[in-house]
């Protein structure tokens, strides 16, 4: 819901004129003071005896009216902003308001700061943010899946190829090929120098995104289909 279309309801407190109040829309005003301005427009259509007005229901934002001036200052702004920066990212009030409140009472600044994107997952945001910053030796180090590539990487070696190619005794490469499979991808990274050397798309290929997800859900959060940061 746009935030212009949030309604409040205000009522006499006077018991001659209780269900005789009137709705007014806060955030279709530019300011609070123009909101105020509204509100005495409104109760002026009252006769003169009715001098006390009592918030009594709302479109969704019941926490935050107050008797007489409909909203406090601070919460009018606060909701405005929040209400913005919501449409800007696809998101209603309440649906901002409620990734605040689940994020820990926090300010349209934190969220701001904290907004990665839209994702059906963590795992989701995990693909785009490698792609974006590469597999590093101590991320390799952590999250390389060593026991499918050594799995894998055999199929291209044989016993005669380690005695005849890299001078090993038949023995040596008996016990190589027969060796765990994160073992052998442990002696070929050793022999080319380091994981980064096996480039690019061979460590995204074997590497673990379930994991990395898991301890980055430690980082941030997925709420309403969105990534937050919890900085």
């Amino acid at each position: 819901m746009k935030l212009e279309k949030i309604y409040i309801f205000m009522e006499p407190y006077d018991y001659n004129y209780r269900g005789q109040g009137f709705y007014i829309y806060p955030f279709s005003f530019n300011s609070w003071d123009a909101f105020q301005d509204g509100l005495k427009e409104s109760y002026e259509n009252f006769p003169p005896e009715v001098e006390e007005w009592e918030f009594v229901d709302s479109d969704g934002i019941n926490d935050y009216g107050v008797d007489g001036i409909g909203i406090e200052e601070d919460n009018f702004d606060m909701l405005k902003e929040m209400g913005e920066y919501g449409e800007e990212i696809g998101l209603n009030i309440y649906q901002i308001l409620e990734v605040a409140s689940d994020l820990g009472g926090v300010d349209k600044d934190y969220l701001e700061e904290a907004y990665r994107g839209m994702y059906d997952s963590i795992k989701d945001y995990a693909y785009d943010l490698l792609d974006d910053i590469g597999v590093s030796e101590d991320l390799a180090e952590s999250y390389f899946d060593w026991e499918h590539f050594g799995k894998e990487l055999k199929w291209d070696f044989n016993e005669d190829m380690l005695v005849e190619e890299y001078g090993y005794s038949v023995s040596e490469a008996q016990d190589l090929m027969d060796s765990r499979d994160s073992d052998f991808a442990e002696w070929y990274v050793e022999m080319i120098g380091s994981v980064t050397e096996l480039g690019a798309e061979t460590l995204k290929s074997y590497f673990d995104y379930d994991k990395f997800a898991r301890d980055l859900s430690y980082d941030v959060t997925l709420i309403e289909d969105r990534i937050w940061w919890n900085h």
